[in-house]
Order: C-alpha cells, then sequence, then structure tokens
C-alpha cells in the first residue's frame, strides 16, 4: 500500500471554504477514475490518500500542484517521533546535505521548529551537514496528531482546475499541431472539451484524430472524450459556389456555425479553437473577426499569443506532437485566400450556400475515447 500526500493547485487552495470543497470532491472524483483508492481524508489544502496503483499517472491530472509518497507512522512522544524519523530518513542523507522542512497539524507540547532542530540534530552525523538554502536532500516530517508523514521526493502534477469542474467547450479539432494543444490547455482550466472534426481526409483523418485523443484522455482525469466526425465533402461541394478567394473563410464560417450548434445541443458555453494570430491568413484579426460573426458564445483562442515555436514544445510535452506531424495537410480549397475579408461580402455569399447546419450534426459520426 502506498500512502499519498497530495498539495492542491494554488488557485484552488485560495478559494472560499465552500468553492474548495466544490473542487476538492470533483479533483478526488477525477482522481478516483485514474487510481482505485482504498482510504481518503481532506486536511488543511491537502489530500490524503491510500492506494496500490501506479501512482505517478498523478502527474496528468489536472488540480493537483504536487505530490508525494510518504510513510505512515505513529508516536506517542516527541523522542519516539525522532527515533523513527532518523530510522528513515538516515541511509537518505548519508553523504548529502540536508534540510529539515516540518508542518505540523495538531494540539502538541513542541513546535514545528523543535522538531526540525531535534531531527536534524540526529540525522546530522550521517550527511555532510545543514544546508537550508541549497540542500541536495530536503527531509520532509508532516505531523497530523499522533501520525507523522516522512518523504524526501516531491512529484510536479499540472496544476490547474480538475477536468470538468468549469464547463464544457466546443473545440474546433483538425488533428494539426495546434487543435490539440488548445484542447490541453482548455482542459488545464478544467474544461471537458466535446471534439468537433470536418473530415477533410476520410477515416485516415478519423483515426488519426482518435490517436491524438487516446493521448488527450490521459490528462482527462478519467473522463471520456466524445467527438463529433462530420464529412466535409458537402460543404466543400457547396463552396464552389463561392468567390474564390472567400472561401478558406467561408469554410471557418461554416466550422464556426456547426460548432455553435453542437454547444447549443451539448449544453457548452463556449468554442475553443487553435487559432494563433496572423499564423496562417484565415487568423488575421480581420479575418477572425468576420469569421465569427454572429456566433452566439464566446470564442476561446488559448493560443492566440503563441509563436509556433511555442507550441511545438508544448505539444511535445503533452505528447501529440509526433502524431500530429503525421497528419496530412489537406489543400482542397485551391487559390489564394484573402487577409482581409469584407463582413458584408461575405454575408452575401454566404447566401449562396445551402447547408442544414442541424443535418450535418445529426449525421455526424460520433466516437467516444
Amino acid at each position: 500500500m502506498t500512502t499519498l500526500i497530495l498539495t492542491l493547485s494554488g488557485e484552488i487552495a485560495i478559494k472560499s471554504e465552500r468553492t474548495r470543497k466544490r473542487f476538492e470532491h470533483l479533483l478526488l472524483n477525477n482522481i478516483s477514475k485514474v487510481l482505485n483508492i482504498k482510504s481518503y481524508k481532506f486536511e488543511q489544502g491537502l489530500i490524503l490518500i491510500e492506494t496500490e496503483d501506479d501512482f505517478r499517472k498523478l502527474e496528468k491530472v489536472f488540480g493537483i500542484a504536487h505530490f508525494y509518497k510518504a510513510e505512515r507512522i505513529e508516536f506517542d512522544t516527541l523522542e519516539r517521533l525522532v527515533e523513527k524519523s532518523k530510522e528513515y530518513f538516515k541511509e537518505k542523507v548519508k553523504g548529502k546535505k540536508f534540510a529539515v522542512r516540518v508542518k505540523r497539524v495538531g494540539r502538541h507540547n513542541f513546535t514545528s521548529l523543535d522538531v526540525a532542530k531535534i531531527i536534524g540534530s540526529a540525522l546530522y552525523p550521517y550527511s555532510k551537514g545543514v544546508d537550508l538554502e541549497n540542500p541536495e536532500i530536503e527531509v520532509h516530517v508532516y505531523i497530523r496528531d499522533n501520525e507523522a508523514y516522512f518523504y524526501t521526493e516531491v512529484f510536479n502534477g499540472p496544476r490547474g482546475y480538475p477536468v470538468g469542474s468549469t464547463g464544457k467547450t466546443v473545440v474546433l479539432f483538425s488533428g494539426g499541431i495546434d487543435s490539440p494543444t488548445a484542447t490541453w490547455l482548455m482542459m488545464k482550466r478544467g474544461v471537458l472539451p466535446i471534439i468537433l472534426n470536418f473530415r477533410l481526409g476520410g477515416e485516415l483523418h478519423k483515426n488519426m484524430v482518435i490517436n491524438e485523443l487516446r493521448v488527450l484522455r490521459e490528462w482527462s482525469g478519467g473522463h471520456k472524450l466524445r467527438a463529433y466526425f462530420i464529412d466535409a465533402m458537402p460543404i466543400l461541394l457547396q463552396l464552389s459556389k463561392v468567390k474564390e478567394y472567400l472561401r478558406v473563410v467561408m469554410m471557418k464560417r461554416i466550422m464556426y456555425l456547426t460548432a455553435d450548434k453542437l454547444a447549443e445541443r451539448v449544453g457548452a458555453l463556449s468554442i475553443t479553437t487553435g487559432e494563433s494570430l496572423s499564423q496562417v491568413s484565415s487568423q488575421t484579426m480581420k479575418n477572425l473577426y468576420v469569421t465569427e460573426y454572429g456566433i452566439n458564445r464566446p470564442v476561446f483562442r488559448p493560443l492566440i499569443g503563441f509563436d509556433k515555436s511555442d507550441i511545438i514544445d508544448l505539444a511535445k510535452r503533452i505528447e501529440t506532437y509526433e502524431l500530429s506531424i503525421k497528419l496530412p495537410e489537406y489543400c482542397t480549397l485551391a487559390g489564394k485566400s484573402t487577409i482581409s475579408a469584407g463582413l458584408k461580402e461575405v454575408l452575401e455569399e454566404e447566401k449562396k450556400i445551402q447547408i442544414n447546419l442541424e443535418s450535418l450534426i445529426e449525421n455526424a459520426e460520433k466516437v467516444e475515447v
């Protein structure tokens, strides 16, 4: 059995008590989908968990700042606590400069500083000395009433909010480098993504997107990711009626309008895209304004200020990059595209298109990952 101490993301820890408790229980629920929890306790911004599973899975659970694999002991006197701490830590500090960090909850006849000094003195003979500023190893002792938890190694969580805690968004998900990265950033803010993909490359395109979603699923806190795959060919046929230089912007408008309809259907309050300002012609400020004109809910663009190199670095960290670069470029809209579409002209051209958005969604292939 492994005992774990989890510290909550700082943004959760500073919430009001009522709000914090809601986030804590949502986080615990997500953790329980990832690990088989044998027991748990909430304790002043911490969660204490016992499990037999691979605890390193918590590195991909949003809402966790840090976690520690701890040794739990019971004690009845300070002397007994010091004796057990020496048994546990003496080999770990051998030949190293160390520091003792003590946290304490409950009523005791000693202070945290008292404990740190006495344990430090007991471990000193086994070490190269004490260095409180730049230790080679930190000795952590968390005291809770007549229990204590010992640990040395700190594992980093991804911080953020638990997935599912802040609402749902419909993500326009092409499967390139940008859209999985934008999805991950929204998940980090506690959002459950609903994936909307316009299949420009048939079954190959769909399967490559599903592979990316399998990677993102590891970050979802156990939530299944629902995807809608829409056949883009009927849309492309309609776009042949539109002026050539407006076709890319018009295609994006159809995607936005479809996402808006889907959001209404699934109870999502926003749309998310992987757009970065002026990265390509359809992402100039003017074209983004025209593209989202008339949309009834917020459009989130988590990557709007990112350089492409920043996006690539993050995609590599998420582990979607190697999948994304295998996705072919589907350049189905021939010709040059304007970087400054006029709203009035676009709305006039849009009248030539006959597409039933509800039918697109109804006929979409639905996949859960």
